[in-house]
């Protein structure tokens, strides 16, 4: 059989975050979250050839997937679990807004399968979090990630954002540090990305965003910090304690293929990428279609072999484990500390990790 992984998009939060650019819709109604689920549930249910595929792990993603309900999304995995044949130890994991689900919703989340949360905490600093028009609070990340434990997660990813309006080097580095003392197993870090047609854009004018030497510094004292901590930096985004490096992640950067489920969703599948509309109401109109029918699947075309060879370098190039490149390594990248070379295998140090796009595209 061969090998898959399944991603599932909820698109609905219960507001929109000040610097997201991704398709969401905040404060849907119910009855729209049950034609979604249901329509998910349709959707997964005519996969062809369902059988003939391994399920290696599973991601709900969004969007706050939480904000579906519990019920419904256990009626999603119901769904999945009997549609595919996903192994025993696939790691399934739902992200998650410190603010959406309670105690009991998390123990309903782990008995229907999840063994895996990514909790978004962004800041520690509550006045940062109300500048984001992020939903929750410090406390309530802390009182989510303290229920998440005594229901029995023992596998918990964590977000921080870097590089954030109105915060000095020590409100920062309060953030970090207030995370590993809790010491999830993963935690994921992005610098903040101030994209056009996000409120953030359109008010930047009023914030003092850090200058580069700044930003340059908060993401040394992270990962010197998270380093000191037990932390390994295994791909330019994420770290882990031993053995949590995300599988789905490291799945998507070793180009292992996916169905992405859900509007706007993407998918590497059968040689192709492509996605489905970003576009609720669309999907589920033509949910009972096909399993392709919400996507552009159809205009598609399978990679070539030279675009392949430049997908698995450019991707595998994100692992700190690096990636096979037999063509000569500019002596730059490595007098400047930015590559490692061992034997044939190339990788980025912590340094090149900060201007990866660049690197790569003299590599590829």
């Amino acid at each position: 059989m061969k090998d898959l992984m399944l991603y599932f998009h909820i698109p609905f939060c219960v507001s929109k975050c000040a610097y997201c650019s991704f398709y969401s819709i905040p404060k849907a109604k119910e009855e729209l979250k049950e034609e979604y689920a249901n329509a998910l549930i349709r959707q997964t249910k005519l996969f062809e050839n369902s059988d003939k595929y391994t399920v290696r792990s599973v991601y709900f993603g969004g969007g706050t997937p939480t904000v579906l309900g519990v019920d419904r999304l256990e009626k999603v995995f119901n769904s999945v679990f009997e549609t595919f044949n996903v192994i025993n130890n696939a790691e399934v994991t739902i992200e998650v807004n410190p603010c959406t689900v309670d105690k009991q919703g998390l123990s309903l989340l782990k008995s229907i399968g999840v063994n895996r949360l990514s909790i978004g905490a962004q800041s520690f600093n509550d006045k940062t979090l109300k500048l984001l028009n992020r939903a929750h609070s410090a406390d309530d990340f802390l009182r989510c990630y303290s229920q998440a434990r005594k229901v029995g997660f023992s596998n918990i990813s964590a977000d921080l954002i870097f590089a954030l309006p109105n915060e000095t080097l020590a409100d920062f580095t309060h953030s970090v540090n207030s995370l590993i003392e809790l010491k999830p197993e993963h935690v994921s870090i992005y610098g903040l990305s101030v994209d056009e047609g996000t409120p953030l854009f359109k008010n930047k004018s009023s914030y003092a965003f850090p200058s580069e030497d700044e930003e340059e510094q908060q993401y040394e004292v992270l990962c010197e910090l998270l380093k000191m901590a037990g932390y390994s930096h295994y791909e330019i985004s994420n770290f882990s304690l031993p053995n949590y490096e995300s599988k789905h992640n490291c799945g998507y950067w070793q180009r292992m293929p996916y169905f992405g489920f859900g509007a706007g969703a993407h998918s590497f599948f059968k040689c192709r990428r492509f996605e489905a509309a970003r576009d609720v109401l669309a999907f589920i109109k033509n949910s009972h279609i096909s399993f392709t029918a919400p996507t552009n699947y159809d205009n598609s075309v399978p990679l070539s072999e030279v675009e392949a060879e430049e997908e698995r370098i450019m991707l595998g190039l994100r692992l700190k484990r690096g990636v096979e490149i037999t063509k000569p390594v500019p002596k730059y990248l490595l007098d400047n500390g930015l590559v490692k070379k061992h034997g044939n295998t190339v990788s980025l140090t912590e340094r090149g990790f900060r201007v990866s796009n660049s690197i790569i595209a003299m590599l590829i």
